[in-house]
């Protein structure tokens, strides 16, 4: 196989939530900036956006989920159209995944 499979194997594996693909439009503030995103997919300890802004691994974000509010998340990886990140604490995601 070949190494890029096997990295994504084992970022899978690194998960401890089932994720759920939700696809719904939403905002995050960086650096005080409030930037229109897509809600890829989240789960109890994180989630994914499909957006690209001035942002770090390491950066504290907030996310505006549906139907939940402003939640603060740390950036655990970047890439030129997607933003995964880390919740500090569980969250209750069932008002968001239907």
């Amino acid at each position: 196989m070949t190494d890029l499979h096997n990295e994504s194997q084992q970022a899978a594996d690194r998960r401890r939530a089932e994720r759920y693909i939700v696809n719904l439009p939403t905002d995050v503030m960086i650096k005080g900036r409030r930037v229109t995103c897509k809600l890829i997919d989240i789960s109890v300890g994180g989630a994914l956006i499909e957006t690209s802004g001035p942002v770090t691994v390491g950066d504290k974000v907030s996310l505006d989920l549906p139907n939940v509010g402003p939640t603060i998340a740390t950036v655990v990886r970047v890439s030129p159209s997607h933003i995964a990140m880390a919740f500090p604490g569980a969250i209750i995601i069932s008002s968001i995944v239907r």
